[in-house]
């Protein structure tokens, strides 16, 4: 997404823009919009700007418990200060703070959001809390069918272990 010089010193309050996901590079996303909408808000301190906001991605996930296809909606926030000041980036090695030169008449924050919304993506998705996944011996969704499988007996050579009361056991 491009802010225009223009756009970022004399704006006041919050504006809003879109930005295509394949602007920001997220085409291995299961995104259920082409556009998504950021809400900005910019505050000026001399030639350096504050730019805070919020990009909003409709995704089609997978649940790694159950496999089903859910949607989920992602906010994801971020931070950027624009400088015009080439000695800021000299003091900090923050990649939060971009250089925006004077002959330059456009800045380009698709970084930022692209990274807002991959961060607040967890590690794994989960469909809900409540998700039983499934079942590991017949594959069927615990979540909507009961499992037909046989409870096997366990082991004899583990059977000494069920022996072991752990509530007697200090830490």
């Amino acid at each position: 997404m491009r802010l225009s010089r223009r756009e970022l010193y004399e704006s006041s309050g919050e504006f809003q823009r879109t930005v295509s996901i394949s602007e920001l590079g997220l085409d291995d996303l299961s995104l259920l919009k082409d556009n998504l909408p950021v809400t900005m808000k910019i505050k000026r301190s001399g030639s350096t700007l504050d730019v805070r906001g919020e990009v909003t991605a409709d995704l089609k996930e997978t649940c790694d418990r159950c496999l089903e296809i859910y949607d989920k909606t992602i906010k994801g926030s971020f931070r950027i200060l624009v400088t015009e000041d080439p000695s800021m980036l000299n003091e900090t090695s923050n990649s939060d703070i971009m250089f925006f030169s004077t002959d330059q008449n456009e800045i380009d924050i698709s970084p930022a959001l692209r990274d807002s919304i991959v961060l607040e993506r967890p590690m794994k998705e989960i469909c809900s809390k409540e998700c039983k996944g499934l079942c590991a011996g017949c594959g069927v969704n615990l979540n909507t069918s009961n499992c037909k499988c046989k409870k096997e007996e366990m082991d004899e050579r583990w059977a000494p272990l069920k022996e072991i009361n752990l509530s007697d056991m200090e830490n």
